[in-house]
């Protein structure tokens, strides 16, 4: 009996932790499940040399994550989209029958994903990362989103040997003149932000001073004159206010630039938008309308019910002002839309911080600069114009012409070339045959004025037989007369959309697919690459491609790159495209980048830069990075 008793205690005390358990889990004090940070550990990194992001999933055991719910958004601090990562493949996970979603993929224990860029973000920067996770058998947690921010990355330099005394000077950072002659448009971006507001407006203002005798503002130059040439007795003291009205007006285009990027971040592109089809025959419209007053087939002036009541001693005057301000606002917009590096700095910086003051009082210094030369052409421009009389409406007509020339200038960028120079041609035959090169030769300057006259109206005549037969070059409007024929139907073209418009060992390229494609042959070629972003209506462009992108000395340095012209000329939602997937702010603008088509971070273009400089800038900023 005594053994039975013994029996039953040692049965009673090894069950007692079973039946314990068992009451806990009867009066629902279960085991704590695992929070979904806690089940799913996830660790973010920017690896900017090979332009991607790394993501780690770490998880705990029974925990699964399903493939399809995974969602990724790159923005910028304020919001606009820079990668959505739409075309991301996914690796192949483990089949899993779902009760809700069926048939699915799902990953156990440790996923490892790369989101590739295709640039270096300019700005900081927070990727939105998404996904769902499960316990087996247990229960699902709702869907996750965390976010991860990023600063705007600035790759470490190489030390460079310095005395000691000249040791504490560098550590300060390039300075005023330094900056102002860099042509780097991340040097400006770097410079504003450790400067005060007023050193800021006087960089960009002498920066505007050097931008006045660039392709940019040279189209402003025959506007202007045309504006002191249409007034009745234009003077020093007109020319001079009417002047000054032109350059404020073109600083309000510059002024809002800096407070709209400052809002929406540099995923507004201001010089896209201004290049749309919309807003170049809007202005092709005014200048006609100002040409063909400029004839004398009409005079501009307010409505009778407010020239009326407004008719005061000064008003007309007033009128002229006002219309003056007008077209530099309309000059500024779309007739001079480059981009230089000061500038794409000023936007760059504005951008990333969000700054609307510095951004918008930078900008309008920068237009104030630039325009200060015309202010000065204007009023010299103003006391050399003859008074009123037959040689005053002759310039006025002259002037007239200018206008429709430039009309004539916008509208290529959205017509053919072709038309373009038929256009040209029409233009001069009937201003030749205007200035009288039909009519009987006189005596003296008569004499001279009809010889121009006809030379004006047959090289018009030439220019529309060119147009006529295919031709697109105003200079040479039959040069393709003398061209061999192109090659017939089947023959072996390119597979990354070459034409016939490839520039010596530059390769034209147009579309974004193209693109890839060549970046992708050249990544498997193991060679690295220059892109050169360009359009026909950018000025600047055509000045980079001529004096420095084909210089001899610029080639030989480029040896061993592929080199591409990507063409962004047709206002189009795949050029939108491009710009945006590449963070080009404006045009023109050069990216290298590294054989594994990474680009190289700190060593952009944005504008003009000459054959020194350029090379330069190989050495310093492009070479290191490969």
């Amino acid at each position: 009996m005594k053994q039975c008793w013994q029996r039953f205690l040692v049965a009673i005390v090894l069950l007692a932790p079973l039946s314990w358990a068992s009451a806990n889990n009867l009066f629902g004090e279960e085991e704590r499940l695992p929070t979904v940070d806690e089940a799913i550990q996830l660790v973010v990194d920017a690896d900017w040399d090979n332009q991607q992001l790394l993501l780690n999933f770490e998880l705990i055991d029974e925990v699964y994550l399903y493939q399809h719910r995974f969602g990724f958004t790159l923005r910028d601090t304020n919001g606009n989209v820079i990668n959505d990562f739409a075309e991301l493949t996914l690796p192949v996970g483990k089949a899993k029958t779902d009760e809700i979603f069926g048939d699915v993929q799902v990953y156990f224990d440790r996923l490892d994903l790369a989101l590739p860029l295709n640039s270096v973000p300019l700005v900081d920067t927070e990727l939105e990362v998404r996904y769902q996770g499960c316990i087996e058998d247990t229960l699902c947690y709702p869907p996750t989103k965390k976010i991860f921010e990023f600063a705007n990355p600035q790759p470490t330099k190489k030390p460079v040997a310095a005395p000691p005394a000249a040791a504490s000077d560098s550590s300060a950072g390039p300075g005023f003149l330094d900056t102002l002659q860099s042509e780097d448009a991340n040097a400006f971006n770097q410079w504003m932000k450790d400067q005060p507001l007023g050193l800021i407006i006087g960089l960009f203002f002498v920066g505007g001073l050097l931008l006045a005798f660039t392709p940019c503002v040279f189209p402003m130059v025959p506007i202007l004159s045309g504006i002191i040439a249409g007034e009745k007795e234009p003077s020093a003291a007109r020319g001079f206010t009417l002047s000054v009205s032109y350059v404020l007006g073109m600083a309000v285009p510059y002024t809002l630039a800096g407070l709209l990027v400052a809002l929406f971040g540099a995923g507004l592109n201001l010089q896209f938008l201004l290049q749309q089809p919309a807003a170049i025959i809007t202005s092709v419209v005014i200048f006609v309308v100002l040409a063909l007053s400029m004839f004398g087939l009409y005079e501009l002036q307010l409505p009778a019910a407010l020239r009326n009541k407004l008719h005061q001693p000064g008003q007309e005057a007033r009128g002229s002002l006002i219309g003056a301000a007008i077209m530099g606002t309309i000059s500024a917009l779309v007739v001079s839309p480059c981009v230089t590096p000061i500038l794409a700095g000023a936007l760059i910086y504005v951008a990333a911080s969000g700054d609307a003051a510095t951004g918008a009082a930078s900008l309008f210094a920068l237009s104030i600069g630039m325009g200060l030369p015309l202010i000065i052409f204007g009023t010299g421009g103003g006391s050399l114009l003859p008074r009123a009389g037959m040689w005053m409406e002759e310039i006025k007509r002259f002037f007239g012409v200018v206008m429709l020339g430039v009309a004539i200038w916008l509208l290529d960028r959205i017509i053919s070339d072709t038309i373009t120079l038929g256009l040209y041609g029409l233009l001069l035959a009937v201003y030749g045959v205007q200035l009288g090169a039909l009519e009987p030769a006189g005596e003296g300057l008569s004499r001279l004025k009809r010889g121009l006259a006809l030379v004006l109206a047959l090289y018009g005549a030439v220019m529309i037989v060119g147009a006529l037969s295919g031709g697109k070059d105003p200079l040479q409007p039959l040069a393709h007369m003398t061209q061999p024929a192109a090659p017939v139907a089947g023959s072996a073209a390119p597979s990354n959309a070459a034409t016939a418009n490839d520039h010596g060992p530059w390769q034209t390229i147009v579309g974004k697919a193209s693109l890839e494609q060549a970046l992708s042959a050249s990544r498997q070629a193991g060679k690295p690459v220059l892109v050169d972003f360009f359009a026909e209506w950018c000025v600047a462009c055509k000045v980079l491609e001529e004096t420095t992108l084909s210089h001899p000395d610029v080639l030989n340095a480029m040896n061993g790159f592929d080199l591409y012209r990507v063409d962004i000329t047709e206002i189009n939602a795949d050029s939108q495209t491009i710009m945006e997937q590449y963070n080009i702010l404006g045009l023109p603008a050069l990216v290298f980048f590294t054989p594994a088509s990474a680009e190289i971070p700190d060593s952009r273009v944005l504008g003009e830069m000459g054959p020194d400089r350029f090379i330069r800038h190989l050495e310093q900023r492009v070479m290191p990075g490969l």
